[in-house]
């Protein structure tokens, strides 16, 4: 099992085998077809207004100066320095949030897996309810926006790097768990079998005889966490943890587009270099998992250290050790008696939880604008990333053969493509609403644009990844045989990577319900506005209501997107 195929936002795998016939529709496909046409034509009507009344064509001198400042940013060596300042703040957040999302992942994950609590064959019986009710723990804090979190350990530790850090940590950690318990129960059980016969315990074996299976996915899932947790730093900086969106959030308010480009800039390069970094390693591991796939199945063994995979691996643990030092982290404020008094504080205004504003009845109304806001922006994403990953992919579509000025120029505006999706990613989500609500009348809306946007830069480069890494063997034929460029991507590279797009689209929709939350601060329409309505009235009886109604429609979403991923497999 690939990462892509067990978590929202992994990457694919580099391997793919040669593509087959696919079967003809199945009744279940066409079903969930017809319920996605009929839900973007539901959320397109919930949402309303015609392109005559979308666009506040006003605002668009705003917009041209925010861009045109883009190659005008402020560098005078003293505003440098508070940039290059505030960048490590926020690579300090990323890097400590994703070490403990990777500890939390690795002791979740193996007491999620189903094989510390069922035999190695047959049902789990009266176990069951012991894994289920671990699934459901961890299911809560993956359910939750790392800005909600923000929000409700601010008013308890202040502004201390805690808060962005755990705020980061725990649901990355939640996440993390996930996927490495999915690896654990996907591993080959030899090795856990013979230890169990030699009369080992159920948890023994498992982290003997399985996890050094798994544990080079971890470390390589961590990596990509790592990418994700560095524009977790950025967002969460706006809502006031510090670092490089602190200080976007700043200059934004008296419009000063020049300063933010500065910061901008910096989180740009911070997250290409994420990305270089966090690709090769995905590729070094993956190359070694080919590798053991290609072996004998029957010398079932651990696979073989690879030296960038552990050089990097410790790179991260001194970066941890280094990024505590300079944030002054101190964890006993954890167990502080202020912490205590203020946690009792909190806990006795946010319970019970009350709907308050206008009932339940708009509590349901809210939800639903929810869910519409995710399919319009994810609509969206798939229409712009799907098309712009063709062109990004490094290799795969390039022809072998042809002039070398068309070369020269096919890789120009590859890299173009993938700078722009660079930038669509690296940019905090909520830049990108302010700078849509310019030219985009409030409502439901500008939201979904700044989404699509935003998620448009995340699927575009995992699509592209997919596109290089697919079997070329029946597109060159095609070529070989005659066929243009366009008839082989028509007929052979497209049906090979369908069924992994449909999947990303349906993932990054999941993870566009939680993040629905972040551009509530433009006043779009949803769970997110209500959110932000009620943190600025300090309402945390609601908010808790708020956040039970993000993590019901929030499992709903996903129990719905993997009955369709299922459908299309």
């Amino acid at each position: 099992m690939t990462l892509d195929q067990i978590d929202a936002e992994s990457p694919p795998a580099t391997a793919s085998a040669a593509p087959s016939r696919r079967p003809p529709a199945s009744p279940q496909r066409r079903f969930w077809t017809a319920v996605a046409l009929v839900g973007l034509l539901w959320s397109a009507g919930r949402a309303g207004r015609g392109p005559s009344g979308l666009v506040n064509v006003d605002g668009w001198p705003q917009v041209t100066r925010f861009f045109g400042a883009m190659f005008a940013p402020r560098l005078d060596a003293e505003f440098v320095e508070l940039a290059a300042r505030e960048a490590l703040v926020t690579l300090g957040y990323a890097v400590l949030g994703t070490a403990i999302s990777v500890v939390i992942g690795a002791l979740g994950g193996l007491l999620v897996s189903e094989r510390l609590w069922a035999p190695l064959a047959g049902e789990m019986g009266a176990r069951r309810l012991g894994w289920v009710s671990a699934r459901f723990v961890l299911a809560v804090p993956r359910s939750v926006h790392e800005v909600v979190f923000g929000l409700l350990l601010v008013n308890v530790l202040g502004l201390d790097p805690l808060v962005a850090v755990l705020a980061i940590g725990l649901p990355f950690g939640a996440v993390t768990a996930k996927v490495f318990s999915e690896l654990l129960d996907e591993a080959p059980s030899d090795a856990e079998l013979a230890l169990r016969a030699a009369g080992a315990s159920r948890l023994a074996a498992l982290l003997f005889g399985t996890v050094p299976h798994a544990l080079g996915d971890l470390i390589s899932y961590g990596f990509y966490r790592f990418e994700c947790a560095l524009r977790s730093a950025a967002v969460l900086g706006i809502v006031g943890a510090g670092g490089l969106g602190f200080q976007l959030a700043q200059s934004f308010i008296s419009l000063r587009y020049d300063e933010m480009w500065t910061f901008l800039w910096a989180l740009i390069i911070l997250s290409g270099l994420a990305d270089l970094w966090s690709s090769a390693v995905r590729r070094r591991r993956n190359s070694a998992a080919v590798e053991m796939h290609l072996a004998d199945d029957r010398l079932r063994v651990a696979p073989r250290r690879d030296r960038f995979l552990v050089a990097s691996a410790a790179v991260f643990v001194v970066a941890t050790l280094v990024a505590s030092w300079w944030l002054s982290v101190d964890p006993t404020n954890l167990w502080s008696d202020r912490t205590r008094t203020l946690t009792a504080g909190l806990l006795a205004d946010s319970w019970p939880p009350q709907v308050g504003r206008g009932g339940l009845g708009e509590l349901v109304a809210d939800s639903l604008d929810t869910v519409a806001l995710a399919v319009l922006s994810i609509f969206g994403a798939v229409v712009l990333a799907f098309p712009l990953a063709l062109v990004a992919a490094r290799r795969g579509q390039q022809p072998r053969h042809g002039s070398p000025f068309g070369a020269v120029a096919r890789t120009g505006i590859g890299r173009l493509v993938r700078f722009v999706l660079l930038v669509a990613r690296a940019v905090p989500l909520p830049v990108t609403a302010f700078i849509v609500v310019f030219v985009v009348f409030p409502g439901l809306w500008p939201g979904a644009v700044a989404l699509a946007i935003y998620n448009a830069g995340v699927l575009g480069r995992l699509a592209a990844e997919v596109i290089e890494n697919v079997d070329r063997t029946p597109a060159a034929a095609l070529r070989a045989g005659g066929a243009s460029r366009f008839g082989a991507l028509l007929f052979a590279t497209l049906p090979a990577v369908g069924a992994k797009f449909a999947a990303l689209g349906l993932y990054r929709w999941e993870v566009a319900i939680r993040e629905t939350v972040v551009v509530g601060v433009v006043g779009a329409a949803g769970l997110g506005r209500r959110l932000d309505e009620q943190s600025s009235a300090f309402d945390y009886d609601g908010i808790v209501a708020t956040i039970i109604a993000l993590i019901v429609v929030t499992l709903l979403v996903d129990l719905t997107s993997a009955a369709v991923r299922r459908s299309v497999r």
